[in-house]
């Protein structure tokens, strides 16, 4: 079955309108597919009006290429995030992927976060972190339905990597390119408060 030549054109005007937004932010295809989970051939397509996204995915497009864009707010954000007495870090949402770090996080890891950067955090979860990301989906973390949530963890002093928090902290934002991003904080103690 085809499209109807309504809904062909509606396709291609996406995929023209995703292309013009995609060059303008200076995000290569690859990225903008590692953020959405997809392959790069897929943003590609969608690019070029052959294939439509999900509907969960054109959301998050439109969403992403309507955002104002404040770079100076990235790189305050980076800054506080870098500069921060408190254990904390700031990955991609989607990919885990980590963008800074404070000085006393790098502590816990007993390493600093050079090595780490642009890559993947996942591969160091613990099982709380995991039975929590799993948890997600249901509380609409991805739908904008939650914006932050706190669980217990266990620590844990060896490989692969060093993880102290016994609580953790998350806060899901976006930056001025559009890319979900989480701020992670960890703690001692459950904080008092509403925080989570």
């Amino acid at each position: 079955m085809t499209d109807t030549p309504d809904i062909a054109d509606d396709i291609a005007r996406f995929g023209q309108k995703l292309r013009h937004w995609r060059r303008t932010a200076d995000i290569k295809q690859q990225r903008l597919a590692d953020i959405l989970g997809v392959t790069q051939a897929t943003v590609s397509r969608w690019e070029k009006g052959v294939q439509s996204p999900a509907p969960f995915q054109q959301k998050l497009l439109c969403d992403m290429m309507t955002r104002n864009r404040n770079f100076r707010l990235d790189h305050a954000l980076k800054r506080l995030v870098t500069q921060s007495s408190e254990r904390v870090h700031l990955i991609e949402d989607r990919s885990h992927r980590l963008l800074c770090s404070s000085k006393p996080r790098q502590r816990e890891w007993q390493r600093d976060d050079i090595g780490l950067l642009g890559q993947s955090l996942w591969r160091y979860a613990t099982v709380e972190i995991a039975a929590a990301e799993k948890n997600l989906h249901h509380i609409g973390w991805h739908d904008d339905q939650a914006d932050h949530v706190m669980f217990a963890n266990s620590a844990r002093e060896g490989a692969p990597m060093r993880i102290i928090d016994r609580y953790i902290l998350w806060e899901r934002f976006y930056l001025s390119d559009g890319r979900a991003v989480r701020l992670t904080t960890g703690f001692d103690q459950k904080p008092l408060g509403n925080q989570a």
